[in-house]
């Protein structure tokens, strides 16, 4: 297990919020839509490890994978109906800045919403590709800000899912690539209007028609998946790994500044000066 770093509280509150959404009606059919893509992007993954972290309901998604091992983690411990995997490990709640896993652990990682719903989602990216083996794969899926569930956030009250970040794929994937990431395919869904049941001409023969000849950026979540390129000639990984994850800490604005550090290199909470 890795040291676990209190740099930031936890927003429980964020991430409970999120995975009740997953269990409304529209969160389900958000999550079905995903999933249907979700399915083919690991065709082509495999190795010994994989894991499944989110805030989904639907935990069966990684049991078709030809991995020996496959573990559900989940950002929020919450009361409601879920799709338990088969061959999972049983689930635990964990922070996606803080995963309790040695580095490498995993073959293949999906991040299904954990960093819409993480505290800071640059250090949960971080978190994911220290755990991730050279040459795994990755797939993280978000909120998009460029659809319809974008502009119904600027007039939403701040409750789930529009509390969450809504990060663009663009940003993403300069992120990925700060971590040596090679980004292979990305895909959006869920076009019809963030409503119960919405939006008949978004599944409509000519609409679904013009979505497979003009794949345009506008869905309601993004899928991404990349691949963990191996850092060729690195002496040291793990200071390699640091410098990558200090890349992309340079590029967004930290949330907290200075911190008490202990002797094992453990980050203590702190009271900001006035």
């Amino acid at each position: 297990m890795s040291p676990v770093r209190f740099e930031q509280p936890y927003d429980g509150a964020l991430a409970s919020g999120g995975s009740a959404f997953f269990a409304s009606e529209l969160g389900c059919a958000l999550e079905r839509a995903e999933m249907e893509i979700l399915r083919q992007m690991l065709d082509d993954c495999f190795g010994a490890r994989a894991l499944l972290l989110g805030a989904g309901s639907d935990e069966r998604l990684l049991d078709a994978l030809p991995v020996q091992r496959r573990f559900v983690a989940r950002i929020a411990d919450l009361d409601v109906s879920r799709r338990l995997s088969v061959n999972a490990a049983h689930a635990s709640v964990v922070d996606p800045c803080n995963l309790p896993f040695e580095n490498d652990a995993f073959d293949v990682v999906v991040l299904f919403h954990g960093l819409d719903l993480a505290t800071r989602p640059h250090r949960a990216l971080s978190e994911a590709a220290r755990v991730l083996s050279d040459g795994g794969r990755l797939i993280v899926t978000g909120f998009n800000p460029w659809s319809l569930w974008g502009l119904r956030r600027l007039f939403a009250s701040r409750k789930a899912p529009w509390n969450a970040h809504f990060l663009n794929p663009v940003r993403m994937t300069d992120w990925l690539s700060l971590l040596d990431f090679t980004v292979t395919r990305t895909e959006f869904a869920r076009y019809r209007p963030p409503m119960r049941g919405g939006g008949r001409f978004f599944e409509s023969r000519a609409a679904r028609l013009l979505k497979s000849l003009v794949r345009l950026p506008f869905g309601g979540v993004w899928m991404i998946k990349a691949r963990h390129r191996t850092v060729a000639g690195s002496v040291n990984p793990v200071r390699e790994r640091e410098a990558r994850a200090a890349r992309l800490a340079a590029t967004v604005r930290p949330a907290v500044r200075g911190a008490a550090r202990t002797k094992d290199g453990n980050v203590l909470p702190f009271e900001p000066r006035a």
